[in-house]
């Protein structure tokens, strides 16, 4: 079966991707400044919203890919693949409360990371309801668990760069990597589309979520999150530099 892409949420998800890039590199530098009971809070939050963000991304490019027959999604396996996103966030955010981080380590990790980011999309692709068999391409299978991988070094070096960055980090750098991450979780998302193929199957029928209710209401909740993540980060910002000024 032949597949369109609705060009608006192509661009709403690759904003989320932007925003949740930005958002867990800006949470990177809390977790490793903060003192022990905040950076605990910080990494459990820091967590929770770069895996939604990632999973949002992910279910709205899903959302903007449209079929010739009526597309529902199984709310558990979508649970399933939002849980599995925000405990990929959490090993990546884990790593940088670590002082040292060998390359050993950061190799693992991303390993780690990437299967995570890899099950929350096939596992979200198998939360597909339709009247239609889905079918893999072993190559693209293989190319976007790969490609998961290679992206989650990416992230975690940066990662890693911004916890060495002071609160007066450079917020240019910031945004290229936010740039650079995001692109990565995006050609991670569209090669593991590569790899899909659609076969009519009238036996099946669709019995879950409408795609169509969920748009507005998962970019409404995502933006709310991370916007108000980056709300919070800020404000612990200008308190700590508050109490430097007093002393």
């Amino acid at each position: 079966m032949q597949a369109t892409y609705n060009p608006y949420l192509v661009i709403v998800s690759a904003l989320v991707a932007l925003l949740a890039s930005y958002t867990a590199l800006d949470i990177a530098g809390r977790v490793a400044t903060a003192p022990a009971i905040g950076r605990k809070m910080w990494l459990v939050w820091g967590a929770i919203s770069m895996g939604i963000g990632i999973w949002s991304m992910h279910f709205l490019a899903m959302l903007a890919f449209s079929l010739p027959v009526s597309v529902s999604y199984n709310f558990l396996l979508t649970v399933i693949s939002l849980i599995a996103a925000i405990l990929a966030s959490g090993l990546a955010l884990s790593l940088v409360t670590r002082p040292k981080v060998g390359v050993s380590t950061l190799l693992t990790s991303a390993t780690f990371m990437g299967i995570g980011i890899g099950v929350m999309h096939y596992v979200g692709m198998a939360a597909m309801e339709m009247s239609a068999t889905i079918r893999y391409k072993p190559v693209f299978f293989v190319a976007s668990i790969v490609l998961a991988v290679v992206v989650s070094t990416v992230a975690l070096e940066l990662f890693l760069k911004f916890r060495r960055q002071t609160q007066e980090m450079n917020k240019a750098l910031q945004m290229v990597s936010a740039i650079v991450m995001g692109s990565g979780i995006l050609a991670l998302h569209y090669t593991g589309m590569a790899a899909v193929q659609f076969e009519a199957n009238s036996s099946i029928a669709p019995d879950g979520m409408s795609s169509i209710s969920l748009t507005f209401w998962v970019a409404i909740f995502t933006f709310a999150i991370l916007g108000g993540t980056l709300l919070i980060a800020a404000d612990a910002a200008a308190k700590a530099d508050a109490r430097k000024y007093l002393r």
